[in-house]
């Protein structure tokens, strides 16, 4: 499939070249460019997208329509297209080129920025326990209740002493205790 889609790609290539060879192709590759970079830089990205690739197509050998493209699609949230335009940009230039940063940077972004949209949802935090006072919480009251009870029982004990407890007397014997 690999293979498939660079010979599509390679004719493509070729016949782009030839139609670039023609007289004012260059030129009208060079309008498309300059209204998809002046639309970019206006914030009209759908704008700047149709007009970029309208430059690609005309002249895709070139590296700029790719680059302004790569920015273009980033902008617009679609990391996956802007990735495939980086590395063709990249491809096409040289490596110490001053461009190549920008386009390392933005493909880190969208890099990040495509895990960030295939990862799991992050699980739903506790609540904080924190926000709620003290006095709405269960067991706060439990616990008043539970001391309230003791407290009375105490009090009622010490207050209401019958006295000293009188038992009958018990002997003991050979044969048992008895009364």
């Amino acid at each position: 499939m690999r293979a498939v889609i660079l010979a599509i790609a390679g004719l493509a290539v070729a016949g782009a070249t030839a139609l670039a060879d023609a007289p004012g192709v260059e030129t009208e590759a060079l309008g498309h460019l300059d209204r998809g970079v002046a639309a970019y830089r206006a914030g009209d990205y759908a704008l700047a997208e149709r007009e970029l690739h309208a430059a690609q197509t005309l002249v895709p050998d070139r590296a700029n329509p790719y680059r302004w493209l790569a920015l273009t699609e980033s902008a617009l949230g679609e990391c996956q297209p802007a990735l495939v335009d980086i590395e063709s940009f990249l491809s096409r230039i040289p490596a110490d080129d001053p461009r190549v940063a920008e386009m390392v940077q933005l493909r880190e972004h969208c890099i990040v920025e495509l895990h960030a949209q295939h990862a799991p949802p992050p699980a739903a935090a506790a609540p904080a326990t924190e926000a709620t006072p003290i006095t709405h919480r269960w067991w706060l009251w439990t616990a008043v209740g539970v001391v309230a009870v003791a407290a009375g029982v105490t009090t009622y004990a010490l207050v209401h002493d019958p006295g000293p407890a009188t038992l009958p007397s018990v002997t003991c014997g050979t044969t048992g205790c008895a009364r």
